[in-house]
């Protein structure tokens, strides 16, 4: 931080001579040291100060006092953003020079015009002054109206609770990776497009919109937030597997894996949201110099912490709360923007246009691709996806910009407290489902209740479908299921989980047999065979004490080497003149 004089000495002595005149200094005060001198004096000494500091009008004394809390800095949009107004300042005598040149005032000796900022010298001295400090509270509504005005006419309002689906389509997906329903692109590591609809058709509830004729990552919701979520939280491999968190997850369904997921990714620079943001051009541009996508994506997940639970938030009292909290971030690290809108001539972005696209949809896109999707908060949207609460000044363009536009409201739900750190523990808002299906002796599996997507594809891996309610538990099945990965642990814990009671006697039997068998044959490494194509080379291998040992004669024209004594047979060969080839 800086002193009060080098604040002052940057300054014009006319300027200073304001400052002097406000602080009631006498007009012989002539020399621009002297002057600094004098507002120093008045401004470093305790009690004049504190005679100064009543000379304040309240909404100057509220700016004084939030700088102070702020170390030093004053926000000007946070101040605005939480109390409407800035202190009140006479009509500037010069407008053509701007800001710099508005009539001073007293609060400006308090905090430097210039830099926005308290001398480094006055801060102690205000510590017994200053107003303490006024939270911002973020109130919400117990229930979201049904239908938004529009211009002309009105839109329902889409409520989604998304606790219990979440969760389901989380573990669907990550069922769906372990068993190879999807692909990712070789050249993006994105779902492809026939991947996506596939994971589309096996969600609980589909996606938030119906699916467009052409479905890809670009024109879902669901299947491209669980795509990204699980790859940059660790869940799911590059290539498309899934890790080892990823397996103890989808097992164990502890929720504390899932918020040590849900942190890693919060922190992740693999991928960045503005490219959800459809009509957003210039991202990808090798002009633009996009900040850091997790330090962006933090600063949404610990604003979203400091938001009440249980209760409907609008979206731009969000927004507003962003900017008073300070959690504001910059989008692009160079004193100019690359983005635009439509056509880089008409459609470049400023102002709030460009706090409404760049970040207002940015912050939508993680609350509804991710936390919605995950669960962890329930939404409210426009049924009239081209409905829009971002400000868009003059950009010209007759379609939404994202689709994020229509977001009204959000609500933390008890998942989404214990992801946010706002809860120590989750208590899941409805019981797991149980008693899935019943197995008879003959290892018929009868479905009892309707089999969420992640138990029907686990128990398609392992059974014949007989008909819409019965499948027939399969031997090469389940013993495919496990050449893959899956354990017979796991597998005979989801029959024993959804099962009423123990398991019948033949079942547990048969399981029991695959857990004996499962060591019986043993691969022991690779096996050459080597083709004689001269007579008497058979004798050659018997006779010779070495060859003996490595190979075994099948017939008169081969023989069978291991792998691992390849080496040791080639030199043999060499020795006794030789070559194999």
């Amino acid at each position: 931080m800086t002193s009060l004089s080098e604040l002052l000495d940057q300054w014009t002595s006319d300027q200073l001579k304001e400052y002097v005149q406000l602080l009631g200094g006498n007009t012989s005060i002539t020399r621009k040291g002297d002057r600094i001198a004098f507002i120093c004096q008045q401004m470093l000494n305790r009690d004049s100060l504190a005679r100064l500091w009543e000379q304040l009008d309240q909404v100057s004394q509220r700016a004084v006092s939030a700088a102070y809390h702020n170390g030093g800095e004053f926000n000007i949009a946070a101040f605005v953003n939480q109390y409407g107004v800035l202190p009140p300042r006479p009509e500037q005598k010069n407008r053509y020079w701007g800001y710099l040149y508005q009539t001073p005032i007293l609060f400006d000796l308090f905090v430097d015009r210039r830099h926005l900022l308290i001398a480094q010298d006055l801060m102690p001295l205000l510590e017994d002054l200053v107003l303490p400090v006024e939270r911002f509270e973020l109130k919400g509504v117990k229930t979201v109206p049904k239908f938004v005005e529009l211009e002309d006419y009105s839109s329902p309002v889409i409520t989604v609770e998304t606790e219990l689906i979440g969760r389901t389509d989380l573990l669907t997906y990550l069922r769906m990776v372990e068993l190879g329903h999807v692909k990712l692109s070789t050249t993006s590591y994105r779902l492809t497009a026939a991947s996506v609809r596939k994971v589309a058709d096996n969600l609980l509830n589909g996606d938030y919109r119906p699916l467009p004729e052409k479905v890809t990552g670009r024109t879902t919701i669901r299947p491209s937030g669980l795509d990204v979520f699980t790859q940059e939280s660790g869940l799911v491999s590059r290539s498309g597997t899934l890790t080892r968190t990823g397996k103890e997850y989808s097992k164990t369904r502890n929720p504390e894996i899932l918020l040590t997921a849900f942190e890693k990714w919060s922190e992740s620079n693999g991928f960045d949201e503005l490219q959800r943001i459809t009509h957003l051009s210039g991202v990808g541009s090798k002009k633009t110099r996009l900040t850091a996508s997790g330090f962006r994506r933090e600063r949404v997940i610990e604003a979203l912490s400091w938001c009440p639970v249980d209760t409907w938030i609008s979206i731009n009292d969000f927004y507003r709360a962003f900017i008073i909290w300070d959690f504001d971030f910059e989008v692009e690290e160079t004193g100019y923007s690359n983005l635009y809108v439509g056509s880089p001539y008409y459609g470049s972005l400023s102002g709030t246009a460009y706090w409404g696209v760049a970040k207002g949809l940015y912050i939508s896109a993680i609350i509804w691709e991710y936390l919605a999707t995950l669960g962890a908060v329930d939404i409210a949207f426009a049924e009239d996806e081209y409905f829009t609460v971002i400000e868009t000044g003059n950009l010209y363009i007759d379609e939404p910009i994202s689709q994020y536009d229509s977001l009204l409201y959000f609500r933390i739900n008890s998942w989404g407290a214990f992801l946010l750190g706002q809860a120590g523990d989750y208590m899941p808002g409805e019981p797991e489902e149980k008693n899935l299906f019943r197995i008879d002796d003959d290892r018929r599996v009868h479905l009892l209740a309707d089999c969420p997507p992640a138990e029907r594809l686990q128990l398609e891996v392992l059974a014949e479908q007989l008909d819409e309610q019965t499948y027939q538990l399969d031997t090469v099945k389940v013993l495919t299921a496990v050449e893959g990965g899956q354990s017979l642990e796991q597998i005979s814990a989801f029959l024993k989980t959804n099962h009423p009671g123990d398991l019948p006697s033949s079942v547990a039997d048969w399981l029991a047999m695959f857990q004996r068998n499962q060591g019986a044959f043993r691969e022991d490494g690779g096996a050459v065979l080597i083709h004689l194509k001269q007579p008497g080379l058979k004798e050659l291998v018997t006779n010779d004490t070495s060859l003996s040992k490595i190979g075994r004669i099948l017939d008169n024209k081969t023989i069978l080497i291991r792998q691992s004594q390849m080496t040791r047979f080639r030199n043999r060969l060499k020795e006794l003149g030789y070559l194999l080839r």
